[in-house]
């Protein structure tokens, strides 16, 4: 269950920071941030930045992890990406993910 949070950690930290390339100049803070972690496994947390990306995430059971982020693009459009993760991989949904 550690290697699985942990790779999972990792993932979303990636996909994150390849979903919205930012300027050299520009700078997000957060400005809201929750976080429970249980001594069984089970967790939720959520965040939303200064420029506009939020993300949640939690586990019920300990291994499947349900979750969402959103940011807007460098086109202006918001993109939204819900996903599973579990034992099985990750799987994202989104209205720009093709199926």
């Amino acid at each position: 269950m550690a290697n699985f949070l942990a790779f999972y950690l990792l993932l979303l930290a990636v996909v994150l920071s390849r979903a919205v390339p930012a300027p050299p100049d520009a700078s997000a803070t957060i400005v809201k941030q929750e976080q429970e972690v249980n001594p069984d496994g089970t967790f939720s947390y959520a965040f939303e930045t200064s420029n506009g990306i939020k993300a949640s995430a939690s586990s019920s059971d300990g291994s499947k992890i349900t979750g969402e982020y959103s940011y807007t693009g460098p086109d202006g459009v918001l993109y939204m990406v819900r996903y599973v993760a579990d034992e099985t991989g990750f799987h994202p949904e989104g209205a720009h993910i093709p199926k």
